[in-house]
């Protein structure tokens, strides 16, 4: 904040009346006014000056730090030997993006500028992050999305990160179809401070996933988070994400698993999931399912809170699980499951796994079903 400078003037030592006559007195009187208002206006101008001088050097420093931005691109018919730097040198695939930030390690943002067209078969195990914004968008927005199709492929993109700190990987107006998995966040799942988090998917589109359209034959999820927390899923599309129907109880659009907490879900496009679409599991809380659009999904429910209780024998985590608590479903609109009619929601496993419950396990409010 600048702040406005009070000038206070003394009055002029008064003259020897003796010295002078009346008329010279009022000469030097009027001289000595104009000389004191041009030092005033000489003051007020410097310091002016001054200001501006600042504000000009304040500004042109924040225009510096926000382009702190390390650009890389990708495109279908680039070459995972050039550098990735420009257009004219855009790379083929995610995994050399990756390969790139690795060796050179920016603390900047970064952002990945990916053009239209079709990317076949890609898959990638991210590993880097800085802490700062990596977003993978289209390149200048245009009227096609860039389209990765995994021919059947396990996963497209997989981040495995657990040291209890944002990863803040964004990811903008994508279609990832034909894979058994689209997108994993994993943390330690035996650890709750090995956690990542504060990704985001915004305008996404994950069509055709799952054991029906992958060489593996059973998925778990299009989208997982393992110890992820502070997410959100935002404006994006699920669309067929199916599993054959004897494994169809396996697959969700979101699997909300291990810690996973503080979640947002909301203003998604749901259709046609043999799974329960939205599943949280074990202490993952305070997720909000909100605003969100449901068309012929889910075998038993749209929202399923279940965990493996340690009477059974085919748990495979180190700790027993328990029940998630806090989490919201509200405002959705329900049309329909995938086989017939379905529950709102169902929980599974007891409710007193793991002693009194500090909060509901679900809050509802607002879903409508047609």
């Amino acid at each position: 904040m600048v702040r406005a400078a009070t000038l206070v003037l003394c009055p002029r030592r008064a003259l020897d009346a003796s010295a002078v006559s009346e008329d010279k007195e009022k000469t030097m009187t009027f001289t000595s006014a104009v000389a004191s208002r041009d030092t005033i206006t000489r003051f007020v101008v410097t310091h002016l000056i001054a200001v501006v001088l600042c504000v000009v050097f304040v500004l042109s420093g924040t225009a510096s730090l926000e382009a702190a931005v390390l650009k890389l691109y990708m495109s279908p018919t680039g070459n995972d030997a050039w550098s990735g730097l420009s257009e004219v040198e855009a790379v083929g695939t995610l995994a050399r993006v990756h390969a790139v930030l690795k060796a050179l390690a920016p603390v900047d943002v970064v952002e990945v500028h990916i053009a239209p067209g079709l990317y076949l078969g890609q898959t990638v195990q991210w590993t880097f992050c800085n802490g700062r914004p990596i977003t993978f968008t289209p390149l200048n927005f245009g009227n096609q999305r860039p389209v990765f199709d995994g021919q059947g492929a396990d996963i497209w993109f997989g981040l495995s990160a657990s040291a209890g700190a944002d990863t803040n990987l964004r990811f903008r107006y994508l279609k990832v179809q034909n894979y058994n998995n689209a997108i994993t966040f994993k943390g330690n799942r035996n650890d709750p401070n090995g956690w990542n988090g504060g990704n985001e998917l915004y305008g996404m589109y994950f069509y055709r996933i799952g054991g029906r359209y992958s060489r593996d034959g059973s998925s778990t999820s299009a989208v997982g988070f393992q110890n992820s927390r502070n997410n959100r899923v935002v404006n994006s599309h699920f669309i067929n994400v199916e599993n054959f129907d004897a494994s169809a109880g396996a697959i969700h659009a979101l699997y909300v698993a291990h810690y996973s907490s503080g979640n947002i879900i909301e203003r998604n496009r749901f259709a046609d999931i043999n799974g329960d679409p939205v599943k949280t599991r074990d202490a993952s809380n305070d997720n909000r399912v909100v605003s969100n659009e449901f068309y012929r999904t889910g075998r038993d429910a749209f929202y399923l809170d279940a965990f493996c209780e340690a009477s059974r024998p085919d748990c495979t985590k180190r700790s027993p699980e328990c029940p998630s608590v806090g989490n919201e479903f509200r405002y959705n609109n329900l049309h329909g499951g995938y086989y017939g009619g379905v529950a709102t929601f169902k929980f599974g496993g007891s409710s007193a796994a793991c002693g009194p419950l500090p909060a509901p396990r679900l809050r509802t409010s607002g879903n409508v079903k047609f």
